[in-house]
């Protein structure tokens, strides 16, 4: 296989053809992604363009809803692959062709056009050799920095990856905007080695612990410097170390500085055999940069944590780069008790995805703070979290990146619903890209992009936005009332009725709902099904126990109704849909459609 390209292409630089030249690095907010245009690119056999602009012209966040398997991956990825020229992390070359290449294309190409008209593009094209070359313009400077996009897989790799390695998961990117460290392949004497200092360094650390629970020191030190600013203090009162000899240290203590005197002796010969061993000095100065960079996010990471889940028991969450080994990257949990444990010894599955996932962003605010264009790809990382706390992890996130560009994909109508719902009240313009569905000929099929369900849904949402559970309840019960009596006559339902007939939603409902089963729309009225009570109980009468309904339920019950209204009512046309066959249904423009499943 052979490979050539510009920057991030993992090959030689090709000859330029007319337009490959590198493009002018702009401000970096204005390189935005107001476009994408694929071409034989994974679930994409022909071409196929994606607009990310709004009414006005410019790149807005977007999200990119579709079932499993519709394309929504193929789409950010292509964004990756113009912009960056990776895709998931990995450096495209010429090997790279058989996972993009869609199995209909003989070739396949990306082309990204941002904000200042700044286009970007990459081709991977048959070789001479039957291999394939890679081909494009250089990356933007501002564009080098932390990976764009995140995907569920990095959330695995990095809780998976073993303290001591896993700073290695960034080795592919120049996070501070200076050269990409190049990960290096370990011989077995250096892996036994690394190996060997990382559990001189933990004897090293529980020796210091003994010695602080002698000493009555909390909490223990953690690392080599701070065991022997605890025994200078501690053990010594403060005095240097020539005049040491001058303290009488009683035999239990002398027998733990012995022990940790002879763990420092081994560390000082391991440390003099990774020399002669020794990294690549370019590796070296990478990491470097990278410890620098890295380690500088605990803060951060703390206070978004305890936003998110109020969890008050969490001190802080701290963040620890090259203790164990050069790569190594710790993640440690404070507690209010004063203990200090790895996230895997306290939290749950969730808060442990949780975690994972607030450092890399926390990583990518860092690189957009020093420089790097704010575009951030969120691809159903977010279907990992806990549903309790999704909600206000997007707050969080919608927040603290206020002014980014985020592509967000969703494969999940509720959890659409939802982040539409915030981004709203964020006030953060955002388009809506809805696949329809995908074929093998054609490849995905995707509606207008648009910004809501219509008119009829905006009542609904600035209740949402109150944040009344009574008020939210009965206006939600109107919309379904107004949604349920459109159906009975435009479906119609089995009570055969005219406008103007004088039937409630009790009357109604149960009709919609049996005719909607074995449709597309099912699940969302088996859904708002499981709320209906709280119409009656809480939004149209008085009722003592309802007091203690929670806002979840309430919320449920509303972003439940907002989301069969985007079902039956389409917000180009400002149409109900309409029966077109047994148990099909479509509005005017085709755009809005219930098909059974």
């Amino acid at each position: 296989m052979t490979s050539t390209g510009g920057d991030g292409l993992g090959g030689r630089s090709a000859p330029r053809t007319p337009g490959d030249e590198a493009p002018r690095d702009s401000r970096p907010d204005a390189l935005k992604v107001a476009s994408i245009t694929l071409d034989g690119f994974r679930g994409v056999p022909g071409q196929l363009k994606v607009n990310f602009a709004g009414r006005n012209g410019q790149p807005q966040s977007a999200i990119v809803f579709g079932e499993n398997g519709s394309g929504k991956s193929s789409i950010v990825d292509a964004v990756e692959w113009a912009c960056q020229g990776k895709v998931g992390r990995a450096a495209v070359t010429g090997g790279s062709g058989p996972l993009l290449l869609n199995v209909k294309a003989g070739s396949c190409s990306v082309e990204a056009v941002l904000a200042d008209d700044i286009h970007l593009h990459r081709r991977l094209l048959p070789a001479e050799d039957g291999a394939f070359r890679v081909e494009g313009t250089s990356t933007p400077e501002s564009l080098r920095g932390a990976p764009m996009s995140l995907k569920r897989s990095d959330i695995l790799r990095f809780l998976d990856s073993p303290a001591i390695r896993r700073g290695t998961l960034f080795f592919d990117h120049a996070l501070d905007g200076g050269a990409a460290a190049v990960p290096q392949h370990l011989n077995a004497a250096q892996e036994a080695l690394e190996e060997d200092r990382h559990q001189i360094k933990v004897r090293l650390r529980e020796a210091g612990a003994r010695l602080a629970g002698r000493l009555e020191v909390e909490p223990p030190p953690r690392d080599s410097e701070a065991i022997m600013l605890m025994i200078k203090n501690e053990v010594y009162l403060g005095l240097g170390n020539h005049d040491w000899g001058r303290i009488t240290v009683p035999r239990d203590v002398r027998q733990h500085l012995d022990e940790i005197d002879a763990i420092r002796r081994e560390m000082k010969a391991a440390n003099h055999r990774a020399k002669v061993l020794g990294l690549s000095p370019g590796a070296a100065e990478a990491l470097r940069r990278m410890q620098l960079f890295l380690g500088d996010v605990s803060e951060w990471m703390t206070t978004a944590f305890r936003s998110v889940t109020g969890a008050s028991h969490v001190d802080a969450i701290t963040v620890q780069f090259g203790r164990l080994s050069e790569v190594s990257l710790e993640v440690e949990v404070a507690l209010s008790n004063g203990s200090v444990a790895t996230p895997r010894q306290v939290f749950s599955e969730g808060y442990q995805d949780l975690v994972a996932l607030l450092y890399f962003l926390a990583v990518s605010r860092a690189a957009g703070q020093r420089g790097q264009s704010p575009v951030l790809i969120l691809d159903d990382v977010l279907q990992s979290v806990d549903a309790s706390i999704r909600v206000a992890l997007m707050d969080l996130v919608v927040r603290e990146f206020r002014g980014w560009q985020l592509l967000v994909t969703v494969h999940d109508r509720m959890w659409r619903t939802q982040l539409r719902d915030i981004f709203q009240r964020a006030g953060h313009p955002v388009t809506e890209i809805d696949i329809r569905r995908w074929e093998f000929a054609d490849g995905p099929h995707i509606a207008a992009a648009s910004s809501g369900s219509g008119d009829i849904d905006q009542p609904l949402w600035v209740a949402l936005g109150a944040g009344d559970p009574a008020t939210v309840c009965g206006v939600a019960g109107r919309l379904l009332e107004q949604i349920c009596d459109r159906m009975s006559w435009t479906i119609p339902i089995s009570v055969q009725r005219k406008r103007g007939d004088a039937y409630t939603l009790g009357d109604l409902w149960p009709g919609t709902v049996k005719e909607m089963k074995g449709t597309t729309a099912a699940s969302a009225f088996a859904e708002v099904d499981r709320w209906l009570h709280l119409r009656n109980a809480l939004g149209a009468h008085y009722n003592e126990w309802a007091e203690s309904a929670t806002w979840s339920e309430a919320e449920a019950f509303g972003l439940g109704v907002l989301d069969i209204a985007a079902r039956m009512h389409c917000g180009r046309c400002k149409a109900w849909v309409e029966r077109r066959g047994i148990r099909s249904y479509q509005c005017r423009c085709g755009e809005t459609s219930v098909v059974p499943t």
